[in-house]
């Protein structure tokens, strides 16, 4: 029953355009992008034999033929809800990459195939209209009581003690269960925007293909109306589709809580208390009385939440401590109470002041001395701060102490020898402050070049670095290659008395295919080595991408222009193309700059957006990459 209920909710579709070929689209806001495991639609003419409606196998699967019709994506075989003459719903295979996908449609009895391209993206947010418009008002109910719209702010969640009663919407779509961070906006009729609080996006139970997106309702939108809802991925952002939010009533308006910011303070300095509704206050506003455990904390007595608001602020100011002091700010209204808790530090308490390490770079295996600060003198007794290292190899104590009357104390970090460099961060703690310091380990001897990959005939700088200054006499450095027909560096070089570096240069050879060397250095029995690889000269490669226009219409087309550094060789060269956004500016996964051709163009079509988006294309081939900034309006 339920998969029947979906299929015909997804037949119900706006039919697109006849056409002699045919397009493919998510099936829930109908822009030509799909993503794995996602709810998709074939628009065309002449598509299948009949009409037929999928039934579950006895496993309890979808078809993967319908009215002697099959759907094949990038050679995978489609689950099918749904086939006729002019429409095809399916879902999409899983595993499909992103890029350009080829969808397939066979007619099995004659084998007879048709084919088209579609984008397809991790993630392409889209969300269903109850009508099958892909706009208007959304598929939605209550998460609770599975209720449609209408919704208020409070649901009755059929707990005995009533806890948390804000109102959970499910809303349905498709295409972001993969997504590693699903988000959702909200935007009442009058433009104000809330970013709302997501309990669950993924599958739908009991759906193929369906998802959702289940949100706790702020409660600044009781009674706002029609609200716009879009559904945020990683890859982009949703059709928009609506929801209407009627007023609670007036009676079951009630104290919701109340916040400090921040909760720890120093004595005379304010915090701010929010005090929030489940809905917003009637006419005449919504009074609460405050009152705090301790006095040195003290809150006006009486204020009022104003008509139309669902919160309101006010500054709790403190008073003078000799000693830490805790308590809680206590709002009471209509029977309920709500508190936040709070602590006031003396003024003169003495606190970390920061953490510094000296030297910040050595040799691994020697000691570096760190300092900590206090803000203030010590009290008797001193102080003990706490240290800690991200790193093994930087192992400082486990605490300093820092003496009657003194603000500052030096302390000793070993380090451990190491073969290559670390980087690790020291970090002191006193009470709720913490501070960090940097330390750079460094090995007796390291060697680096300046490309790892060159074409033969060009010139390669290397740099030697060691760990302490070279002596008076300076430091001989010997250089060897695993292969000087094709890198040659020199065969010593000096550092000079006091220094830690020097240069050298590797002259290569020109090569017919790709040749690797290793290059090696060594002082005082102390080796390092690297590789590098000489390539043979390209005879073309990437040398710009531009696009046409920098701004365009959503629903419009930019063109992007291709320029090689030389002319394509036999047969064209292949230049992979990549939209940071598939669901905004689509361009197709490679082009061929054909034979002899310096310059290519291609088109990149545009959907509508609700505002500017910056898409980036960018172009690559052998490695060597570019990229232009499209703006859709």
């Amino acid at each position: 029953m339920k998969l029947r209920a979906l299929t015909i909710f997804l037949v119900a579709a706006a039919a697109a355009p006849a056409q002699s070929s045919f397009s493919v689209v998510s099936a829930a806001n109908y822009q030509p992008a799909i993503a794995p495991d996602s709810i998709a639609s074939i628009f065309g003419t002449n598509l299948a034999r009949a009409t037929a409606i999928a039934s579950l196998d006895s496993a309890g699967q979808l078809p993967t033929e319908l009215a002697a019709t099959r759907v094949e994506v990038n050679g995978q075989t489609a689950a099918l809800f749904y086939v006729s003459p002019s429409q095809i719903n399916f879902v999409v295979p899983a595993g499909i990459v992103p890029g350009t996908t080829t969808v397939v449609l066979r007619a099995t009895v004659t084998n007879a195939t048709r084919s088209a391209s579609v984008q397809t993206a991790p993630t392409v947010p889209a969300a269903f209209s109850s009508d099958a418009s892909g706009r208007g008002p959304g598929a939605i109910l209550n998460a609770v009581t599975f209720t449609r719209a209408p919704f208020v702010v409070q649901t009755d969640n059929g707990l005995a003690n009533n806890l948390d009663t804000r109102t959970r919407l499910a809303a349905y779509g498709t295409g972001f269960r993969h997504a590693k961070n699903a988000g959702a906006r909200a935007t009442d009729s009058k433009g104000n925007r809330y970013d709302l609080t997501v309990e669950y996006a993924g599958a739908a139970p009991g759906f193929f293909g369906l998802d959702q997106l289940n949100f706790i309702v702020p409660a600044e939108l009781d009674g706002t109306g029609a609200v716009s809802l879009e559904i945020l991925t990683e890859d982009g952002t949703s059709n928009v589709v609506t929801f209407q939010m009627s007023l609670l009533a007036a009676n079951l308006i009630r104290l919701a809580g109340i916040t400090l910011s921040p909760q720890v303070v120093s004595a005379g300095q304010s915090m701010t208390a929010t005090v929030s509704l489940n809905g917003v206050a009637r006419a005449g506003g919504f009074p609460v009385a405050l009152r705090s455990t301790n006095p040195a904390a003290q809150p006006t007595s009486l204020f009022t939440i104003p008509e139309g608001k669902a919160f309101a602020q006010m500054s709790v100011n403190t008073t003078s401590v000799a000693s830490v002091q805790t308590g809680s700010i206590l709002a009471d209204a209509m029977g309920l109470t709500r508190s936040a808790d709070f602590e006031i530090d003396p003024a003169n308490q003495v606190d970390l002041s920061g953490i510094s390490v000296s030297p910040g770079s050595i040799l691994g295996g020697r000691n570096v001395s760190g300092l900590v600060n206090l803000t203030a003198r010590a009290p008797a007794g001193g102080i003990n701060v706490q240290l800690a290292s991200d790193n093994s190899s930087v192992r400082p104590p486990a605490t300093v102490n820092v003496p009657f009357n003194q603000s500052s104390a030096t302390f000793t970090i070993g380090t451990a020898a190491v073969t290559s460099e670390v980087n690790a961060t020291v970090t002191a703690t006193l009470g709720r402050t913490t501070s960090t310091a940097k330390v750079k380990l460094l090995p007796p001897m390291t060697l680096s070049l300046d490309a790892a990959t060159v074409t033969g005939g060009s010139m390669v700088n290397g740099v030697v670095t060691l760990g302490d200054p070279a002596p008076v006499t300076g430091a001989i450095i010997l250089l060897s290659s695993s292969d000087g027909t094709i890198a040659r560096p020199p065969g010593a070089i000096t550092i000079s008395s006091g220094l830690t570096t020097g240069d050298f240069t590797i002259t290569t050879t020109a090569v017919n295919s790709a040749r690797t060397a290793t290059i090696s250095a060594s002082y005082q029995g102390l080796m390092q080595s690297v590789s590098l690889s000489v390539a043979p000269p390209s005879a073309e490669t990437l040398s710009a991408l531009t696009i046409s226009l920098a701004h365009v219409t959503g629903g419009t087309s930019a063109q992007g222009s291709i320029t090689l550094t030389a002319p394509a060789g036999f047969g064209g060269l292949r230049v992979g193309l990549e939209s940071s956004s598939l669901l905004v500016a689509q361009v197709p996964g490679f082009v061929i700059v054909p034979q002899g051709s310096t310059n290519f163009q291609f088109s990149i079509p545009t959907t509508r957006v609700v505002s500017p988006q910056a898409v980036t294309i960018t172009a690559s081939v052998g490695g060597v990459s570019k990229s232009a900034v499209l703006t859709v309006q």
